[in-house]
């Protein structure tokens, strides 16, 4: 089933999320394409100059009724659904760590 372009991941991921709104839910999956086109690129960088999509998604962001579990959970639930469907699921683990240790003389 994957991978997808941009738009039919985002609404997969995305287009069952519970934000209250349904004009949020699409913002949310627009946006989620923009940001998936471009990976690495900053917000505004990825809406490729479109004024209104980056204003949207920042009000988007800062909207305190668009809770970020709500976002987590669509993208939880999309997953558990293509899992359901797949008949071979591999379980990545890294089990590398990384310490650092500080010296009492920062000279050395």
């Amino acid at each position: 089933m994957l991978p997808l372009s941009p738009k039919p991941w985002s609404e997969l991921t995305f287009g069952c999320a519970d934000l209250g709104d349904t004009r949020r839910t699409k913002r949310l999956v627009k946006v989620a394409a923009e940001l998936s086109a471009h990976t690495g690129n900053s917000l505004s960088s990825s809406c490729e100059g479109y004024t209104a999509l980056v204003t949207g998604a920042y009000r988007l962001i800062e909207n305190e009724a668009v809770k970020p579990e709500a976002i987590a959970e669509a993208g939880f639930q999309a997953t558990a659904k293509i899992a359901r469907q797949s008949r071979l699921l591999l379980a990545l683990e890294d089990t590398t760590t990384l310490g650092y240790n500080m010296l009492s003389d920062p000279s050395l």
